[in-house]
């Protein structure tokens, strides 16, 4: 259960920036500010989704693991969390 991270800096309508980390049962999604908490993996865990046998399921939050709320409307709520989950599917099939 090795964790890599997705070496894209991503960033909302908004402007709000984050990353991804994936691993082999679940990808996180952290918030960050300063491009140097990009470059040493140190932002701020906003959640964890895991990744079951059928897939990632979009809309729903009742898997999510870590989750803070707050940080997560602030990004959007289910639109946001839908288009990570585009991107995590994008990641895995490189």
């Amino acid at each position: 259960m090795t964790l890599s991270y997705s070496t894209n800096r991503y960033k909302t309508k908004s402007g709000k920036k984050y990353y991804l980390g994936l691993d082999s049962e679940s990808y996180s999604v952290y918030s960050f500010t300063e491009n140097s908490d990009f470059d040493n993996k140190t932002g701020t865990l906003m959640y964890t989704e895991p990744i079951g046998e059928e897939g990632i399921i979009k809309g729903s939050t009742d898997d999510l693991i870590d989750d803070n709320p707050t940080l997560i409307d602030e990004y959007g709520s289910i639109d946001f969390m839908d288009t990570v989950r585009e991107q995590v599917i994008k990641l895995i099939l490189e």
